[in-house]
């Protein structure tokens, strides 16, 4: 695999896609760099490539407010009973256990990834785990040079039927079932990843592809999906 020399580069969601930025303080902040807001389009299953390199923020759209007068959203008005903050994040088939943290939107539109690559982040601006629609997102570096292979590397080889379990801070467990995993070209990472709309379930992002050495990044995202089991 391909760690990434030099400063950690902070892994966010911006615009609907992966964005890697050049070396800053990884999560926290908003990260150098423009996000680029980018058409949605199919992605394939993932096949190959290493996922891509850590400290990359993933660009979340922000929230919109509701117009004066008009209802909230649906989710955020009537919470589920089984919604939680997720703190840990497992995929027992893998070996993995992480901590998760809140993470929100910074002012360049890029969701801030957390370090070390050992912990994922929660996107706090968009669903809850086990509410009443929509996913909720997790995110992490797939690795660091500094630090080395991030909890969410494994991603690659997830397969649909493994388990996936959040834990919320009472103690309480929600487990989940992969139902599909994909690779995007980093241009082509769907907006619609992060809608408060829909099913509920997971949605986990990371890096992927091939590692372009003239930009200094990794090609394409790593997606996978799970629902409530």
């Amino acid at each position: 695999m391909r760690l990434v020399a030099g400063a950690g580069v902070a892994c966010l969601v911006a615009g609907g896609a992966l964005l890697l930025t050049g070396p800053g303080p990884a999560g926290f902040g908003p990260v150098p760099g423009t996000p680029v807001a980018t058409a949605s389009t199919g992605g394939s299953d993932a096949a190959g490539g290493w996922p891509g390199s850590g400290g990359r923020p993933v660009a979340a759209p922000a929230p919109a407010a509701p117009a004066p007068g008009s209802a909230a959203p649906a989710s955020a008005a009537r919470p589920s009973a089984t919604a939680l903050v997720p703190v840990e994040l497992a995929l027992p088939g893998r070996g993995v256990r992480a901590p998760v943290v809140p993470v929100g939107t910074a002012p360049d539109g890029t969701m801030v990834i957390p370090d070390p690559p050992s912990t994922v982040g929660w996107w706090a601006p968009g669903p809850l785990a086990g509410g009443a629609s929509g996913p909720a997102v997790l995110a992490g570096h797939v690795d660091t040079a500094e630090a080395g292979i991030g909890a969410l590397a494994v991603l690659r080889e997830v397969a649909p039927g493994e388990e996936v379990v959040v834990r919320g801070a009472d103690g309480r467990e929600l487990r989940h079932v992969v139902t599909v995993r994909r690779e995007y070209r980093k241009a082509d990472l769907p907006p619609d990843l992060f809608t408060a709309d829909g099913p509920p379930g997971l949605v986990l992002i990371t890096c992927g592809g091939a590692f372009d050495e003239a930009a200094g990044r990794y090609e394409d995202n790593v997606v996978v999906h799970a629902v409530p089991a």
